[in-house]
């Protein structure tokens, strides 16, 4: 599920000085919060441009991910457990195939 998007109204728009650099109005980076450029994310949408930065980028995929655990029933132990499962089958089926050579 994905949050309702608030759009950001601004005082100013957004600059794009010769060199392609952006620059927000100070309201829109401030919703953003505390970032270094790096951080920053721009995503082409079917609407736009969506800007965010990484961490927003992750909180909203661990909660599309906590939702979708709760939705199929499994804990993040079964999910634990099942990942460690599939590892040992992966271990021992490569060195198998190493032994038998």
């Amino acid at each position: 599920m994905v949050a309702a998007l608030e759009p950001v109204v601004a005082k100013q728009p957004v600059k794009t000085p010769d060199d392609g650099t952006l620059v927000l109005p100070k309201e829109a980076a401030q919703t953003l919060g505390s970032f270094s450029a790096e951080d920053v994310l721009l995503f082409k949408t079917e609407q736009g441009i969506l800007v965010t930065t990484r961490e927003m980028l992750l909180d909203w995929a661990l909660d599309g991910i906590g939702v979708a655990m709760r939705e199929s029933g499994e804990t993040l132990e079964e999910l634990i457990e099942s990942g460690r499962e599939i590892r040992e089958e992966l271990i021992a089926e490569r060195y198998a195939a190493r032994s038998s050579r």
